[in-house]
């Protein structure tokens, strides 16, 4: 490749990265802490992870519509989805976590593999205060309530146990 061709490159990709919105910058780093810290790569296989800004700008990737992440534990060989959601604060005493299509669509894939909806909220998308793990057939609907999340914390900073996700499912 000749040199002309690595800087057009280079500065199309800056260029992309400069003008992705922020909202999509900051799912990315709460993904990549999801990945890091509550589901690890020495307890989980990571099987399938939707695609960036990037990639679905050029050209839209359909298996996008799936949760962010597809799992499997590595002590159980259970495959799961999770969906990752940070957001900064309440909005009129709720969080709005999705739009009621999603939901729609997360529920129909529920209903073949577990789908856990991995919320952060407050604080930074790769620190959040709070996390809570929630399993989508409890979920009935996109704004929740402070006190619906109560039942659904989860440690910051801690890697989740298979045990507890199939509890969350089980009960």
């Amino acid at each position: 490749m000749g040199i002309l061709k690595k800087i057009t490159k280079v500065t199309k990709a800056a260029i992309n990265e400069a003008l992705k919105p922020e909202s999509f910058d900051k799912g990315d780093e709460f993904e990549n802490y999801i990945r890091q810290v509550i589901f690890p790569s020495d307890r989980y296989e990571l099987i399938h992870k939707t695609h960036s800004y990037i990639e679905n700008k050029k050209d839209y990737i359909e298996s996008s519509l799936y949760p962010d992440f597809l799992f499997r534990c590595k002590e159980t060989d259970k495959e799961f989805y999770v969906e990752a959601k940070f957001r900064s604060n309440f909005y009129k005493d709720k969080v709005e976590w999705a739009k009621p299509y999603q939901l729609k669509r997360y529920k129909e894939i529920d209903n073949k593999k577990p789908v856990f909806l991995c919320l952060g909220l407050q604080g930074k998308p790769n620190k959040p205060e709070s996390i809570f793990i929630i399993p989508m057939q409890d979920l009935k609907y996109t704004g929740l309530y402070e006190s619906f999340l109560r039942n659904y914390k989860f440690y910051n900073n801690k890697p989740v146990f298979s045990s507890y996700l199939w509890r969350l499912v089980n009960k």
